[in-house]
């Protein structure tokens, strides 16, 4: 590369020839390829690191420091944009302007040390206009998206370092879990796990039709000697009664039908009720899309 040109380096290789014809001879454009570092394998880290950075590549104790290398299928890439360094006179870091793309930019940045001035330029489209107006418009690194990407990292190799393998051996060889699936793996489990710890119990219920004034409707039994029918509510997980209630069984239900002052009632049903275990807390509504049948999962 001449002297004195300018090193741009975007995420995706598609775009570099777009972009080097609009911005001429006076800059060199390359890729990054996406990421060049990510957290270490197990092997990957020197002995002497072992122990603080363990199996997650992430020093827990000391504010969660992660342990990055240079992947070794970017290495190659790594060795071309330090040769290109060499004569620039300054580097445009020019990777998408989102979470990831600003933290593609952070550690080429932390790999690279260059010693001349670096800027953070960022576009919304391929086009000349866009692509100049973006050289002129550049500004400074943004942190808080690098930390937000760091942690979204983090807490993925954290939670999913350990519960892809049960996805491995309980759903399919292959899928990877992180942050997200783990949490909902331990919603499905804490909610399987009262479920077997639930109690069942059982309880009777009296209900009768009756009518007046030629109009019919449904009557239920709701005290007996002035004493609360018990409801479902009135049991807590355990099958154990939270309050001084009545309680029918079968035989009491039979024997107690309700009575009407001003007709009598045809043969009362009465009915078994059994305790259910409470539907889960919904977290988030689902988006009204959801419930069409036309819907597209995409």
């Amino acid at each position: 590369m001449a002297e004195g040109k300018k090193l741009v380096i975007v995420e995706s290789p598609t775009k570099m020839r777009s972009i080097q014809g609009y911005l001429g001879d006076g800059y060199q454009v390359l890729s990054s390829v996406g990421h060049i570092r990510d957290l270490a394998d197990k092997k990957d880290i020197p002995a002497d690191d072992k122990k603080a950075y363990g199996k997650y590549s992430i020093d827990v104790e000391n504010d969660f420091d992660p342990y990055y290398v240079v992947s070794d299928r970017k290495t190659k890439t790594v060795a071309e944009l330090r040769r290109a360094l060499k004569s620039a006179d300054e580097v445009l870091l020019a990777t998408d302007e989102d979470r990831e793309g600003e933290a593609i930019a952070w550690h080429l940045l932390e790999t690279l040390k260059p010693k001349v001035p670096v800027k953070r330029m960022v576009f919304h489209e391929i086009t000349k206009d866009a692509i100049q107006a973006a050289v002129g418009n550049t500004r400074e690194l943004d942190l808080a998206l690098v930390d937000a990407q760091e942690t979204r990292r983090i807490l993925d190799r954290l939670y999913g370092w350990d519960v892809s393998p049960v996805l491995w051996y309980k759903v399919k060889s292959g899928l990877s879990a992180g942050r997200v699936q783990s949490a909902a793996t331990r919603m499905v489990v804490e909610r399987e796990r009262e479920r077997m710890a639930f109690v069942s119990a059982e309880y009777w219920d009296v209900e009768s039709q009756a009518s007046s004034a030629g109009a019919a409707f449904g009557v239920r039994l709701v005290r007996v000697d002035g004493g609360q029918l018990a409801r479902g509510t009135d049991f807590d997980d355990e099958g154990k009664l939270k309050k001084a209630v009545v309680v029918l069984s079968e035989a009491d239900a039979e024997a107690s039908p309700p009575r009407s002052t001003r007709q009598a009632p045809p043969r009362s049903p009465r009915s078994r009720r059994s305790r259910e275990p409470a539907a889960p807390t919904p977290r988030s509504p689902p988006p009204p899309c959801s419930r069409r049948p036309d819907a597209s999962s995409r």
